[in-house]
């Protein structure tokens, strides 16, 4: 997979730019503040469907503009192809692929990217909130079904809080079965990921480490079941608790997984350092899980990565890069990479 221009309008502080890529690396460079990240914003949502920042799909859009618009000219099983997201202030955004309106759930997996950004870094050491929405947006490009999925399952817990929170359970019994069902499902589908993942990241994390360290991936439910009935009931013997609380106490929105080093909980025992391998080497494995699942190797995205890691990483890093299609932003030239092609960014202009 190649990404070949960019192409935005009235995007954050960007109000027309025409970004044409290289297929090796790409280095956007500019000060801070001046637009670089929201570009690679931009190229994100098109894997993620939503802003990896968080942030609303109004906030995407200029201030004093109603309509913002990104559109992405790229190269997937030997042919152009195009894809498109249109925001407006008043409605819904959007999607296009090749110039059909399609869902969400249509779109996932067609512009697969792999991001590195400082807040990931810290993956590991933060709460299992980032490592669940890492799972499911890591499956959901290559399982785009998964995506439907997660969407059933978010409606049911959202009904069933709902419910527990007004008091009136006369059909909380129907909820239940689904929610056991579309939770047993959830944390199935993450777990299967999470034991690949390992098989690609193990490696990695021992290569970086110069042999000297293990990596495990733990999979933690919140309720260990071997199936979706076995959930049920214990949704029913914690029934009046989740009342009381007002949501539900157990389900795959309240899983996690650990990450260990020979055998230690590298969240709690683990150097700053070593959260950081074990995350290159989760973000390298995600890359490598795509390439083996789609047949493409995905683009890497890398924001604002290189200033946070020591030069062995940094060095690391680049060597696994080379000969992939990698959009990086830098507020300089990167000496490491002399053969990058430098898209100056300034003042929301791409120069």
């Amino acid at each position: 997979m190649f990404l070949r221009s960019l192409d935005l309008t009235s995007f954050r502080n960007i109000e027309s730019a025409h970004v044409v890529f290289d297929e090796g690396v790409n280095i956007l460079c500019g000060d801070n503040a001046q637009g670089k990240t929201n570009i690679m914003e931009a190229i994100r949502f098109f894997s993620e469907c939503r802003s990896f920042r968080g942030a609303s799909d109004k906030e995407l859009i200029l201030s004093d503009h109603k309509f913002a618009n990104i559109l992405a000219e790229f190269e997937k099983n030997d042919r152009t192809q195009s894809a498109e997201v249109r925001f407006f202030s008043e409605k819904r955004r959007e999607i296009y692929l090749n110039e059909s309106k399609v869902l969400p759930k249509e779109f996932m997996g067609n512009l697969n990217s792999v991001l590195f950004y400082p807040e990931q870094l810290t993956l590991i050491k933060n709460g299992p909130d980032n490592r669940r929405r890492f799972m499911d947006v890591s499956v959901c490009q290559i399982r785009p079904v998964y995506y439907t999925l997660l969407s059933q399952f978010t409606r049911v817990l959202q009904q069933r809080n709902a419910l527990l929170k007004s008091g009136d359970l006369l059909t909380l019994d129907i909820w239940d079965e689904r929610f056991a069902k579309l939770s047993f499902l959830v944390t199935k589908t993450r777990e299967n990921y999470i034991s690949r993942l390992e098989s690609f990241a193990a490696p990695v994390a021992n290569e970086i480490s110069g042999g000297a360290e293990m990596l495990k991936l733990k999979y933690v439910p919140s309720f260990e079941a071997s199936d979706e009935n076995e959930l049920l009931s214990e949704l029913e013997k914690n029934r009046e608790r989740d009342k009381e609380l007002g949501y539900t106490s157990v389900g795959a929105h309240k899983d996690d997984f650990e990450t260990y080093l020979n055998g230690k909980n590298v969240k709690i025992f683990g150097s700053q350092g070593q959260q950081r391998s074990c995350v290159m080497s989760f973000k390298l494995a995600e890359a490598e899980i795509l390439a083996e699942t789609t047949g493409e190797y995905p683009l890497i995205l890398l924001d604002d990565v290189f200033s946070e890691l020591d030069i062995g990483r940094r060095n690391y890093i680049t060597g696994k890069i080379l000969g992939k299609q990698v959009i990086i932003t830098s507020c300089e030239p990167i000496l490491s990479l002399p053969d990058a092609k430098l898209i100056p960014v300034k003042n929301g202009k791409v120069e």
